[in-house]
């Protein structure tokens, strides 16, 4: 697909959705960059409640996430249990830091400002256990950076149902897009994309009959979804627990969405 429909496409989407939920404000206190890296490992194969509960659980213990540097995964693994897969994401989080304190003489918001966005994606994806996804996120929002654009299995399944892009993951379709978010408009379409995704375009049963950009969309298969009789109900279910699970945490410590 030419670069210029690519852009326009996604242009066209992220003004509907911005209709609908308006333009994302950001917090005045923006997060630390290492408790944000930690944070979003955190967050991997879980949802928001639980990440939530296991970074609180380890910020109690580690008010300095330095410090997980001269931890052992072990003492981590009860902490963050209720994230799930507690093994793997303890020994990813102690060697992350271990490798922070190590290449870095100093990690935090004015010197990683000061590295242009591909390179310090590159260089923080360096890290064990760091992809594009974590490394955007960094630079989304530790950083402020309006124009990074993070791309989750959320943010994935979208592009591609809708037809902004046509690639098989994540991070093919991050290489793909990030040079045609509309500058400056990172933050508001990637969050505005995941409320989409949770409230519309969900991965079972879209409620495709009340799409605000059904007529931008160009999967094929949404035309089994688009009679309200078919899934009104679990599309009511769904969006009363999406309602409470809204009001009770706030998304990786950052925004609510």
């Amino acid at each position: 697909m030419k670069s210029s429909i690519k852009r326009s496409r996604l242009a066209a989407v992220a003004d509907r959705l911005r209709e609908i939920f308006g333009v994302p404000q950001r917090k005045r206190k923006l997060p630390d960059p290492l408790e944000l890296l930690v944070a979003t490992i955190l967050s991997q194969n879980t949802n928001d409640i639980n990440s939530h509960k296991a970074f609180t659980n380890l910020k109690r213990a580690f008010p300095n996430f330095l410090g997980l540097a001269d931890s052992r995964p072990a003492k981590l693994e009860p902490l963050i249990k209720v994230g799930g897969i507690a093994n793997k994401k303890s020994k990813t989080i102690v060697q992350v830091v271990r490798e922070v304190r190590k290449d870095f003489k100093i990690f935090d918001r004015r010197s990683l400002k000061r590295i242009r966005r591909d390179d310090l994606i590159s260089t923080l994806r360096n890290l064990n256990g760091v992809g594009y996804k974590t490394a955007s996120c960094v630079s989304l929002f530790a950083l402020g950076d309006d124009d990074a654009f993070p791309v989750d299995t959320h943010v994935h399944r979208i592009l591609n149902r809708i037809g902004v892009v046509r690639e098989k993951t994540p991070d093919k379709t991050y290489l793909n897009i990030k040079d045609s978010i509309p500058p400056r408009r990172g933050y508001e379409i990637h969050l505005n994309l995941i409320k989409f995704g949770r409230r519309t375009c969900t991965a079972q049963n879209p409620t495709c009959y009340d799409c605000p950009v059904s007529d931008l969309c160009r999967w094929k298969g949404k035309s089994v979804y688009l009679h309200p009789d078919r899934n009104e109900k679990k599309s009511k279910a769904r969006s009363e627990v999406s309602s409470r699970r809204q009001k009770k945490v706030e998304f990786m410590l950052l925004e609510e969405v």
